[in-house]
């Protein structure tokens, strides 16, 4: 397991089959893009200087190649300034801000989440992407962390619109509490039958398996290569599982 320390960011584009830690977490990921080299998807760790904020960021790019690379960069570089900082709604303001100069090839789904060890809590943000998914300690059932619904335009997609605000909620959090972040091509994996995953089959792969990061990632990866019957050709698939220490 490799660990990652103060002051560090890890990730990127290429596909992974890993597990990191840090003081706050223990997580296990895999990414896989669907053309066998760089893809959609991009997924990042980091550790503030003071070893108090870990976060983790998962972003799904509607484009491929150079404009992939660049959102990386993009979110490479933000989260390198904004490290010592809780507010991820920021965060994705300052990528909103560069995706919207790039068009429509930059439209991105993102999700932002910041464990800050001093309050024992989850700050979390998102741009038009799947919700943190949680199952507390000691319980078997996984329940969705939602933002508060609004009456106007509010967290969508990265690159849409320089007017768009985004917000930021948070929870607490316990020992043992379990994180499951993923993006569009776990729900959309299709069967021969042309039948989604869906989140129905999500749910159902994460109430199967009671135990830790790594076992909830490889229930979720068996159950999606059955559903598909072998390799993922119709999306980029990357997703996290992740337990507070």
């Amino acid at each position: 397991m490799s660990e990652i320390g103060c002051g560090e960011i890890w990730g990127g584009i290429h596909g992974a089959d890993l597990d990191v830690k840090t003081s706050a977490v223990e997580a296990s990921l895999y990414s896989s893009a669907c053309d066998g080299g760089k893809g959609g998807d991009i997924y990042y760790f980091s550790v503030c200087g003071q070893d108090m904020l870990t976060r983790i960021a998962i972003a799904d790019v509607t484009g491929h190649g150079e404009v992939v690379s660049d959102t990386s960069e993009w979110l490479y570089q933000s989260l390198k300034e904004r490290m010592n900082v809780i507010e991820n709604h920021q965060l994705l303001a300052d990528l909103n801000a560069l995706a919207v100069t790039r068009g429509y090839k930059a439209i991105t789904t993102a999700i932002v989440a910041a464990i800050y060890r001093k309050t024992n809590s989850l700050y979390f943000s998102y741009a038009g992407h799947h919700p943190v998914m949680i199952r507390r300690s000691g319980q078997t059932s996984w329940t969705s962390l939602e933002l508060p619904a609004r009456d106007h335009a509010v967290n969508l997609p990265l690159g849409i619109s320089n007017e768009l605000p985004y917000e930021q909620a948070d929870v607490a959090l316990h020992t043992g509490d379990l994180l499951f972040l993923y993006t569009d091509g776990v729900i959309e994996a299709k069967n021969v039958d042309r039948e989604l995953f869906g989140q129905s089959g999500l749910l159902r792969a994460l109430k199967a398996s009671p135990g830790g990061p790594k076992q909830v990632k490889n229930t979720v990866l068996t159950a999606l290569q059955q559903h598909v019957n072998g390799e993922f050709n119709h999306d980029d698939v990357t997703f996290t599982a992740v337990r507070i220490r």
